[in-house]
């Protein structure tokens, strides 16, 4: 893997108008992700503080450079879930109200836990996003269908969290975090953020009055557990993670990763990279 982790501080210039079923014209695929994209501005400012103890810590030279490289990348994808958050406001979703309770709820987890245990928490977060960045890359139709502008916005989102995937991880084992700890960590962000991620979604679906339509729990029921599998797939990355001896890069993704990043390397006009992630690319799974 590159040391280097760069941020590319894109902006994707998102319709106002955003149909409200951005994704394919489907209520779950959009809301699956709009549940993730309410809880992100918050949970990056989560990541941030967790590694900012360690900057002066004497870890190896290359990682620090990855970990101004994380700081920086998260940054960005706050700043951009931010506005993109605006707009799920703008139709009419409660989105101020939401981030506010998880900030408040971050800062106070935040008081609590050691800093290792904040960070073992950073970490498995960062594993669980980086599955599903995966699945997001590795089979793109989930976004092939949706509005240009948002998939841009999530495939831009998905390549760095795959870039970066293995920097906490690697920050954690350098400062002497141990296993015990990490899968403490892993416990407790399932519940955590799986909680929040329900709420946001019911927050979306009770807004769209579909919480007592048969036809949308058929679908959500579906692209989870049937032959798209969204959830079902990522159980088995998933469960690697409280293997004693697991690396994040033991799933092994950096041909597809490196494919997906010639479209921000063959320019360095940040304009020219949106524009290029806007299109329905497929890219052979590797």
């Amino acid at each position: 893997m590159d040391d280097e982790i760069v941020t590319r501080r894109l902006r994707f210039l998102i319709e106002k108008e955003l149909p409200r079923y951005w994704n394919d014209n489907c209520p779950v695929k959009t809301h699956m992700l709009n549940a993730i994209a309410i809880l992100a501005p918050a949970f990056e400012r989560l990541a941030i503080t967790s590694v900012l103890p360690y900057k002066n810590h004497p870890v190896s030279a290359s990682l620090k450079t990855q970990l101004a490289g994380f700081i920086g990348q998260e940054s960005a994808h706050g700043s951009e879930f931010i506005r993109f958050n605006q707009i799920l406001k703008h139709q009419g979703y409660d989105t101020k109200k939401l981030q506010t309770a998880n900030v408040r709820n971050f800062k106070w987890l935040s008081r609590k836990l050691s800093p290792k245990m904040h960070l073992s928490l950073t970490l498995a977060a960062e594993h669980l996003t980086a599955i599903i960045s995966d699945l997001l890359l590795r089979e793109p139709e989930w976004l092939a269908n949706a509005t240009p502008s948002v998939a841009a916005l999530w495939r831009w989102h998905a390549i760095e969290e795959i870039e970066h995937k293995a920097v906490v991880y690697d920050l954690y084992q350098q400062i002497g975090g141990g296993y015990f700890k990490r899968i403490a960590g892993m416990w407790l962000v399932t519940q955590m953020l799986g909680s929040i991620l329900i709420a946001n979604f019911f927050h979306l679906i009770i807004k769209d009055k579909l919480l007592f339509k048969w036809s949308f729990w058929k679908n959500l029921w579906h692209l989870c557990w049937g032959k798209p599998g969204f959830l079902r797939k990522l159980f088995r990355p998933y469960f690697a993670y409280y293997l004693p001896r697991f690396h994040p890069w033991q799933q092994n993704n950096l041909a597809m990763l490196n494919e997906w990043k010639k479209l921000l390397t063959n320019t360095d006009v940040l304009e020219e990279m949106v524009g290029a992630l806007q299109k329905t690319t497929v890219i052979a799974e590797h």
